[in-house]
């Protein structure tokens, strides 16, 4: 008896120290900053990847960017309702492009890493959120996705040093006319992929305009800007995010084409670059001191 129970502190101690390793891989190359925010703005701004260029520079006229890559309403829902519970929030710039009803955000999104901000109200059960928030959180063995990650690290990190991440991208507007093209349609093929939007989506963005309404919170839409390129690919499609606003009396605010022609602002096809970011931010902050007076 006293040596299983030797093994077993061992194995135990082997398999804590395993899971610590592991998290913090985790925690360095997927989570990164996911976690992090701040709880003293009046505004925030939650959006996909499209707002990430935008960085820290609205923070002057007290407007959070709590963007990230591939956020979903569904994790977008649960910052506003960390939000709504942890701070005094009085309005939210959300992203409504056309693409962000897409059935394609209900497997690419954020929701292993946003249930950091969700409540217990989300859950049928204690049980269930407390696997989901703090087992399947911390511990790497029991999240699927976790394995995903560790893989990737392991293969280009370890094995070839200083790949992390891919290699030098080429800038937007050193590229041909025909690579461009075929890269604003791949994007196209990616984000519309069937004709009706998300009907998961389509509910949690319904419930982030109620919660706005019954919280008095402000809400504002965004369509961020495009390249010529994207919006002749992308032509009339839409899950139109944007129409669920406007028919609700709320305003969108819509810079599709704010930098048509202006290939040196983007990063590819619809994301600005670092410039572009600061530009277009600069734009908000005007909107924002206007809303002000």
């Amino acid at each position: 008896m006293e040596k299983f129970l030797k093994f077993s502190a061992v194995a135990f101690l082997v398999l804590f120290i395993l899971n610590v390793f592991l998290f913090i891989i985790i925690k360095f190359f997927y989570i990164k900053k996911y976690d992090q925010y701040e709880l003293d703005h009046d505004t925030y701004l939650l959006a996909d990847s499209h707002g990430i260029p935008l960085a820290d520079i609205l923070e002057i006229v007290d407007v959070y960017n709590f963007s990230e890559h591939s956020e979903s309403y569904l994790d977008m829902e649960r910052k506003l309702d960390f939000l709504i519970q942890q701070s005094s929030i009085k309005s939210v710039w959300l992203s409504v492009d056309d693409h962000t009803l897409s059935p394609s955000r209900e497997n690419l999104n954020n929701l292993d890493r946003s249930v950091f901000y969700a409540s217990k109200e989300e859950f049928t059960s204690q049980a269930n959120y407390f696997k989901a928030k703090y087992l399947e959180y911390y511990l790497p063995f029991l999240n699927p996705k976790y394995a995903l990650v560790i893989k990737n690290f392991l293969v280009n990190e370890l094995l070839n040093p200083g790949k992390w991440g891919g290699g030098k991208r080429v800038p937007w507007e050193k590229l041909d006319d025909l690579t461009q093209r075929r890269k604003s349609e791949e994007r196209i093929q990616q984000y519309f992929e069937g004709q009706n939007p998300s009907e998961k989506l389509l509910a949690s963005l319904m419930r982030i305009i109620e919660k706005c309404e019954e919280h008095n919170i402000e809400v504002i839409g965004i369509r961020f800007p495009l390249t010529e390129e994207y919006l002749e690919a992308k032509r009339d499609l839409s899950y139109n995010a944007d129409s669920l606003f406007l028919a609700h009396g709320l305003k969108v605010l819509d810079f599709d084409s704010l930098y048509l022609g202006k290939d040196e602002l983007f990063r590819d096809q619809d994301h600005l670059d670092a410039e572009g970011g600061e530009e277009f931010a600069e734009i908000l902050k005007e909107f924002e001191l206007k809303e002000e007076d």
